[in-house]
This record gives structure tokens, C-alpha cells and sequence, in this order.
């Protein structure tokens, strides 16, 4: 048995960073992983432009005078060159270009029209509601790093530096297998003796929504040979392969004699961690096989605890990182555990809330929850205890 910390840095040796980019289309590249840095080819704005609708004129004339010439307009998207005229202003309206020489623009609200001239009626400063050229966005300027999480604020980034295309990192390709001759896909007939299976899809959902590629799933009963020509085939095409069920010590448990069958290489059987202790890994040609628990609950543990690391090494991203948070405990308490335990809960601001019913096969409370508590082996948790917590992906 090792420990959670010794499982995760075996099983990030056995995954191998990518390397390989792909380029789509900006507006399709949300929730993928930046393949490139993101370095400015222009200036933003690439003209000086008003902040406001108002009035532009040079701010040294304010100096001496109140009264100025209106000697043109320009509206957002007009281009006209107008040359500077001692004591003029341009009526410019917000987002508009403001010609050479100009340098500041006065609110509308705050100037007095008398036919073609205005009165300026407050103080004004040099540049006031006036963008500089580069004020958003310098040219050569780097916006966004290799490695982050495209999110819809950096959508618009793109937008606005006109990339048409962005490079990301080609997704990481997962096949899961669920196996276990109890399990039924929902849709099915219920029998008795039978169940419906979750895991698989609570995984793939999860997966799916941080654009990772799974690239094969599938139901598979207790049978060796099945389930090893199974991984034989996605093997082909998968960095990981992530099963769920059979790696206890039962009878029918059987995913250490598949991976004895294949010739596979063993890197752990079990895990000092609860629940979810039997889990297991190997390494099969050149994909990292995960075998998860067949109790829902402890596969999705042993998914949130173990995957994600095997994701931040691919990537090469710190966003997949497991950032630990400390709260304070209300309205809970847990008696000791052996081993270092993994307990659903629910954080809000600095507090944190553990669930009543603690059970392995047990997921219908899962949707109450954002986080997994903490417990230490050998400790209690109590009302008013500060414990740490990582939130579900």
C-alpha cells in the first residue's frame, strides 16, 4: 500500500507531457488548454480615442481660454484628418478617433453650446476621458501563457487582438471501462440482482466538460478475457485508460489477474485512502491504466483525488492543480479513520458542512456537495475544527 501522495507522483512519471498543439477557431476554443502564448501583433487601441461623448481639444489652450471653436465631428468608426487650430475642439462621440494634437475631451454634460463654439464649464485635466494609443494592449505585449484554461474572458482577448485561430493542446485521450455482470446502461430493463451504472458516466461528463477526449466507453461483465481484449483495443488509441470495479480481493474481482494476463506493468494495488483503498494502476503498452472502486462514491474519490494530477503533468497546467483551502467546520463532526479520509461536504464562504451519510454506494447527496473534507489519519473532526478541503472538479 502506498501513500495518496506517493500514488500521485507515480502515477504522473508514467504520463508523458504533450507536446502537440492543434489550431482552431478562437470562438471554438473554450475549455481547452492554451497551446502557445498569447503575444499582441497590435496596439489597443491602434488610435487615440475618446472615453466619452464629449468635446476633444488641446489642453495647454484651456489654460487661456474657456471658449473654443467646434471645427468638426467625428463619430466611433469615422477617420477624418483634422489639423490642430489654437483654441478649437472637435465634437467626438465615444470609441471615436481623436486627431493629432488634441489631448483631452470634456464630458458633454459639462460644456455650454453657443451655436458653433462652446464654454467649458469645469475643470478639465490633460488626458482626461482620453485613451492613449496602447493604453489597453501594447504591441509585442504577452497577454495570456502556455498552459492556462481558455476561459470566455479570454475569448474576447482574441477577439480584440484579431485572432482568427489559436493553437491549444491536443486534448488528452481517455477510455473508460465499467465492469462488473451487475451492471445494467440505463435505458435498460432493471432485473433483479442488477444495477444501473453511474461512475462511467459521471466520469465522462466530467471529462467532457474540460474538453478531454474520451475516446472509447463501454459496460463490460466480470469476465478476464472480455475486459482484456477490451483494454487490448482502446490501448490503440488511449493515454489513459480508466476502469471502475473488480480490484478488491473477491472472488470475481479481477482486474489484478488482467493485468497479470496482459503482461501489464503493476505501479500500485491499493492506496492508503478511504474510501477507495484497493485502487490501482498499470501501465499497458503506452497507456496508464487506473483502476477506480466499483462503489460510486469511492470511484469518484479516487477520480478527483488521483486524475487530475495525471492531467496537470500532461498539460503541463497549473489549473488542474488540487489548490487546498482551509474552512471552519460547522454543524459536523467525524469520528476517527485509520486511514486518510476523503468526506463529502458542502463549503460556502469560510465554512464548510460534512454530510450525514458517509456510505461508498451512497451518491444521491453528491448533488448537495462542492468539496471533499480532509481527515487526517488518527483524527476527529469537530464543530468549530479548521480542516482542509479540495473542491470537486
Amino acid at each position: 500500500m502506498v501513500d495518496v501522495n506517493e500514488a500521485i507522483e507515480i502515477l504522473k512519471d508514467n504520463i508523458d507531457r504533450s507536446h502537440n498543439v492543434m489550431e482552431i477557431p478562437f470562438d471554438l476554443s473554450y475549455g481547452y488548454i492554451l497551446g502557445e502564448d498569447i503575444i499582441s501583433k497590435i496596439n489597443v487601441p491602434e488610435f487615440p480615442k475618446s472615453a466619452m461623448d464629449g468635446y476633444a481639444f488641446k489642453h495647454d489652450d484651456l489654460e487661456e481660454n474657456k471658449e473654443f471653436n467646434v471645427i468638426g465631428e467625428l463619430a466611433a468608426g469615422d477617420y477624418k484628418r483634422i489639423e490642430y487650430k489654437k483654441d478649437s475642439s472637435i465634437r467626438v462621440m465615444t470609441g471615436a478617433y481623436v486627431p493629432q494634437d488634441y489631448d483631452c475631451v470634456v464630458k458633454q454634460e459639462d460644456v455650454e453650446v453657443l451655436g458653433k463654439k462652446i464654454i467649458v464649464k469645469k475643470p478639465v485635466e490633460k488626458y482626461m476621458n482620453y485613451c492613449k494609443i496602447g493604453e489597453d494592449v501594447k504591441e509585442g505585449q504577452i497577454l495570456l501563457k502556455s498552459g492556462q484554461f481558455i476561459n470566455s474572458n479570454h475569448i474576447g482577448i482574441f477577439a480584440s487582438l484579431g485572432f482568427e485561430h489559436v493553437k491549444v493542446i491536443k486534448p488528452l485521450k481517455v477510455a473508460i471501462i465499467s465492469t462488473g455482470s451487475e451492471l445494467l446502461s440505463p435505458g435498460e430493463k432493471l432485473e433483479l440482482g442488477k444495477i444501473y451504472c453511474s461512475s462511467l458516466f459521471t466520469i465522462k461528463t466530467i471529462l467532457e466538460k474540460y474538453k478531454i477526449d474520451v475516446v472509447h466507453h463501454s459496460i463490460i461483465s466480470d469476465d478476464i478475457k472480455l475486459v482484456c481484449d477490451e483494454i487490448k483495443k482502446v490501448s490503440l488509441t488511449a493515454d489513459v485508460i480508466i476502469t471502475t470495479g473488480g480490484v478488491s480481493v473477491g472472488k470475481y474481482d479481477h482486474i489484478p489477474k488482467v493485468y497479470k494476463e496482459l503482461d501489464a506493468k503493476l505501479l500500485f494495488r491499493k492506496v492508503a485512502m478511504k474510501p477507495g483503498t484497493p485502487v490501482s494502476a498499470a501501465k499497458f503498452n503506452d497507456s496508464l491504466i487506473l483502476s477506480l472502486s466499483g462503489n460510486p462514491f469511492a470511484a469518484t474519490v479516487n477520480f478527483q483525488v488521483l486524475f487530475w494530477p495525471i492531467a496537470e503533468k500532461f498539460y503541463n497546467s497549473k489549473f488542474f492543480d488540487q489548490d487546498i483551502f482551509t474552512r471552519n467546520v460547522i454543524e459536523s463532526r467525524l469520528k476517527t479513520s485509520k486511514l486518510k479520509r476523503f468526506v463529502r461536504a458542502k463549503a460556502d464562504g469560510h465554512n464548510v458542512k460534512l454530510e450525514k451519510l458517509h456510505s461508498s454506494s451512497v451518491i444521491s447527496n453528491l448533488s448537495d456537495c462542492n468539496c471533499l473534507v480532509i481527515q487526517e489519519p488518527g483524527k476527529t473532526i469537530e464543530e468549530g475544527d479548521k480542516v482542509n478541503i479540495i473542491y470537486l472538479f
